[in-house]
């Protein structure tokens, strides 16, 4: 089995709303004819309200992001039926194959079609070019990754994919691609509960040059739904 993960851009034509009604109705089945599983689908409903509320969260070109579509497939070979009908739904595709690394699991009760509780901050980085591939992963796989539970005290999962190569052309140079859940939105949105002690957080920061070109990475909030 391998995983896959598309985001799914802005388009003229298809307002968010109806393209957030075509993923949670028919999409599904759709992508499930097509031989994906496990399918998990991110939604970038709550852009405004984040906005107004707490603008910090919304990082990088997180306009260019709608939604994103993660899933299971048997043979990365026969992905191309679900790349098609995943650039048919509104903007342009971006697809990566990955990796998965579960740091914090927890149990998709949820699971069906409802929406999880919370928000999920989804985001995605590239690798600074002076850093060799083994102190990237490192400083982002064992350092930050260690560093992040205290910096997040408050976080209820941590879903971290290693990108093994971009599926689509002209796809931005991400490697590391994240998932931190947030069971009550006021974990998220409130700097006093969202982050750990102003020590972790400068610790952070120093980190960031190891592991994430910030010219090249998003973060932005987003509904979460899962499908088995």
């Amino acid at each position: 089995m391998e995983k896959f993960v598309y985001m799914i851009g802005p388009s003229e034509q298809v307002s968010l709303d109806d393209l957030a009604q075509t993923l949670l109705s028919t999409a599904v089945a759709e992508l499930r004819e097509r031989g994906a599983s496990k399918i998990t689908i991110n939604i970038a409903d709550m852009n405004e309200d984040f906005q107004a509320e707490a603008p910090g969260r919304l990082i990088g070109c997180w306009q260019d992001v709608q939604a994103v579509v993660s899933f299971w497939h048997d043979c990365l070979d026969h992905r191309a039926p679900i790349e098609n009908y995943l650039a048919s739904l509104a903007g342009p595709l971006t697809g990566y194959l990955v990796t998965e690394s579960v740091l914090q699991a927890f149990d998709p009760v949820w699971e069906g079609g409802e929406r999880r509780p919370g928000v999920t901050q989804f985001g995605a980085n590239a690798k600074p070019a002076i850093v060799s591939d083994e102190d990237f992963y490192h400083n982002w796989q064992v350092d930050h990754s260690s560093l992040s539970f205290d910096l997040h005290p408050l976080r209820w999962s941590y879903v971290r994919d290693a990108v093994a190569r971009p599926l689509t052309p002209n796809a931005p140079p991400y490697r590391a691609i994240v998932a931190e859940h947030f069971k009550q939105l006021e974990d998220f949105t409130d700097d006093s509960r969202y982050f750990g002690s102003a020590e972790v957080v400068q610790a952070m920061i120093a980190e960031i040059p190891g592991f994430c070109d910030v010219n090249a990475m998003f973060s932005v909030p987003m509904s979460e739904y899962f499908f088995k």
